[in-house]
């Protein structure tokens, strides 16, 4: 697009900052346009082959655009293609500086970092979005199924990248029936732990598919592929109800071969004789010789035996007559004579056929509709069941790990306890002889403090500075000032007569001084053992702590893969469903468009119809009529 770059774009707070301005672009951003036209298999693989062009035009100039990515993209209302937001951009002039930008997660390799600032910086983005629209075109579910309305990417998202093994995008797209998209898939998922340096360029003839080699009577086969000529690889319309265009290279030839297109082969006899034939024939013929032999045997009345006789000969009819009925071949030729009679009924009014077969058509693509939304529904709650599932279980395992994490990181603190505590009973004794050996009387350096105030300090016990360890005071209940009392090591309290509050608080203070500085020469060391002791409990500690995170850890594991196998059965096994029913669905659809293509000509097809039914009739009776099943069951011919 046209744009300017202005030195002096911004003046803020005093400096000048460089701006790009640019010709506003009328378009539409290429998610929105994707989601649009996602049923338009032929409009979206024209859109892969000019964004394909567009790749290899920028590349072609050693520029790269440095964010590629759905909002920057714009399809103009021609379908061509406009690139905004060039603030990140590559040319050659800027070789050996560093990019200022990494560009949208979700389109990005884990691998790119700054450095990758260079005319290759835009390959994986390319072959992603390239990846995106192939799929798109091929199979519009995949769009319903791998596509979050609320997410900022087209089919695949960064933690598809950083963590393969438990996304549902890359199963489904290296496990699709159609080779190209595999293909293509299968090299952008192997793009992801290669440097942004190392990656292909996106083009015509890295996108071809290796030629099949034909055996026979020889001949090159054309090559396949998904860049350059992708249209051809899609029909530009497709009727409506069809099945996705990765089905049908799996599904045409059966849908073909199922499309009537003749009459059933003519009935020609019996073939091969069934222990149920043979079954048939013993029973009819006893049923018709019982009656003669139970008149001699046991001598029935003179009127019975006619009436037997009549009666066993229907019964041995009736069973060679369900014999003959459970014949295929007989099945055969009632079935081509029944499809005959609908033809021919079909034929009296062609435009009343023509209709009701449209309606049929109609209803069958309604039911295919259908089936489709609710399995692309179904496929999107289990993505959403994906997601919010490993999320419940990184919960869990934050919970459980979260206590033994910080137990473990409160662990240097508490060994400096531990040292501390082990080292507290020396350093008491320490600063007790320190203090013993201070004599009360160095507390006449004291201001106040005279030798009278010591001798009485002497007098109530306290010769040193060990003799009492603070000092308390109670509120005098007559002139209302406070009564000090030294506390002895034993607890008790002492009043020494001329020592008042200021006295006995500078008294304390120059106790607390000798104390803290007895504590400053104490033993800071513990002995070799001690130490050794408290260091080997804190690394069992260490080692639970860690223990306990590794098996909060591998449970987790065990629950995401469990999770993500019983996901990933449940998507196979409804997009085999699916497969399944869109095959069984083309061949209905092709049937009913055969009979209505069959329709034209109304007149001459129903005289023609009409000689094939009188035919077949005949040589059903002629062929499999009951005296040929007669035949057929004595002879075996």
């Amino acid at each position: 697009m046209r744009f300017e770059f202005l030195e002096q774009g911004v003046l803020a707070l005093g400096d000048w900052f460089p701006v790009v301005r640019m010709a506003w672009v009328q378009g539409t951003d290429l998610m929105s346009w994707i989601d649009r036209h996602r049923h338009d298999s032929a409009a979206v693989h024209s859109l892969a082959d000019r964004f394909l062009a567009m790749v290899g035009d920028l590349e072609d100039h050693g520029i790269a655009h440095g964010d590629l990515q759905h909002g920057n993209i714009l399809v103009a209302d021609d379908s061509t293609l406009r690139l905004v937001d060039y603030d990140g951009m590559y040319v050659p002039a800027l070789k050996g500086e560093a990019a200022t930008e990494n560009g949208h997660r979700n389109y990005q390799s884990p691998q790119r970092g700054a450095a990758d600032f260079g005319p290759a910086m835009d390959r994986f983005s390319a072959w992603l979005i390239h990846l995106s629209l192939l799929a798109v075109a091929t199979d519009s579910s995949l769009w319903t199924q791998l596509h979050d309305s609320q997410g900022e990417y087209l089919i695949l998202s960064e933690p598809d990248f950083k963590d393969p093994a438990t996304s549902l995008a890359w199963p489904l797209l290296l496990g699709h029936s159609d080779q190209r998209l595999r293909a293509e898939a299968d090299r952008v998922r192997g793009f992801l732990g290669r440097p942004c340096s190392a990656l292909p360029r996106l083009t015509a003839d890295a996108l071809t598919l290796p030629a099949p080699r034909r055996k026979g009577n020889g001949g090159a086969a054309a090559p396949t592929t998904t860049g350059g000529t992708t249209s051809v690889a899609a029909p530009a319309t497709a009727p409506s109800g069809a099945i996705p265009a990765w089905l049908v290279d799996r599904v045409a030839p059966a849908a073909a071969r199922a499309v009537p297109t003749g009459a059933p082969a003519p009935a020609t006899g019996f073939t091969g004789r069934r222990a149920r034939d043979l079954a048939a024939a013993a029973t009819a013929v006893l049923s018709t010789a019982a009656p003669g032999v139970l008149a001699v045997t046991v001598g029935q009345p003179e009127g019975y035996l006619p009436a037997a006789q009549g009666s066993a000969l229907l019964v041995s009819a009736a069973l060679i007559g369900v014999g003959r009925r459970l014949r295929p071949e007989y099945h055969t030729a009632r079935q081509r004579v029944r499809g005959l009679r609908r033809r021919a009924r079909e034929l009296k009014d062609p435009a009343g056929a023509h209709r009701r077969l449209e309606q049929e058509i109609r209803k069958l693509d309604a039911a295919t509709a259908k089936d489709g939304a609710a399995t692309d529904k179904r496929i999107q709650t289990l993505q959403t069941d994906l997601r919010d599932g490993l999320a419940r279980i990184t919960m869990e395992l934050n919970r459980r790990t979260d206590q033994s994490r910080k137990r473990k990181a409160e662990l240097p603190a508490r060994e400096q306890s531990m040292i501390a505590a082990a080292l507290e009973p020396a350093v008491r004794q320490h600063v007790e002889a320190k203090l013993r050996a201070t004599s009360i009387q160095e507390a006449r350096s004291l201001p106040n403090m005279g030798a009278k105030t010591v001798g009485a300090l002497v007098q109530a016990g306290i010769r040193t500075a060990a003799d009492f360890t603070g000092v308390s005071y109670s509120q005098s209940q007559g002139s209302g000032s406070r009564v000090a009392y030294f506390v002895r090591p034993g607890g008790h309290h002492v009043r020494v007569s001329g020592v008042g509050e200021a006295r006995a608080s500078a008294l304390d203070a120059w106790r607390r001084s000798l104390e803290q500085r007895a504590r400053t020469s104490a033993p800071a060391k513990l002995p070799g053992p001690a130490l050794t002791r408290i260091r080997a409990e804190i690394a069992t500690l260490r080692a639970q702590y860690d223990w306990e995170v590794k098996q909060a850890e591998g449970q987790a594991q065990q629950d995401r893969d469990a999770l993500q196998k019983q996901i990933t059965d449940e998507r196979q096994r409804l997009t085999a469903d699916r497969q399944q029913r869109a095959m069984e669905t083309q061949r209905k659809r092709a049937e009913l468009l055969q009979r209505q293509k069959q329709l034209s000509g109304a007149e001459a097809e129903r005289a023609r119809v009409k000689g094939e039914l009188s035919t077949a009739r005949t040589e059903t009776r002629r062929n499999l009529g009951v005296r040929k099943y007669v035949t057929f069951l004595l002879t075996g011919h």
